[in-house]
């Protein structure tokens, strides 16, 4: 895959140290799970946290869990189901 990234964003990510790259990666999971790009239990396996840790992180960056009334009716039958 080739990632094109424009000459500022270039300048900014080599301005930025090694453990700054954590961040990033971070950054951009969370992102991606916020526009629905990606499930939680992906992201956090992307991250290499608990889906609890991804949550928590989530939290820590005020971005809403993506819960629909899908999940929570299957959720429902699932709980009925026991």
């Amino acid at each position: 895959m080739v990632l094109e990234v424009p000459d500022e964003l270039a300048d900014v990510l080599h301005e930025l140290e090694p453990r700054d790259d954590r961040a990033l990666l971070v950054e951009t999971v969370c992102g991606l799970y916020s526009r629905r790009r990606v499930s939680a239990g992906k992201a956090a396996r992307m991250l290499g946290m608990t889906r609890l840790e991804f949550q928590q992180e989530l939290a820590v960056r005020e971005i809403p869990i993506n819960y629909t009334l899908e999940d929570l009716k299957h959720d429902i039958e699932y709980a009925r189901g026991q």
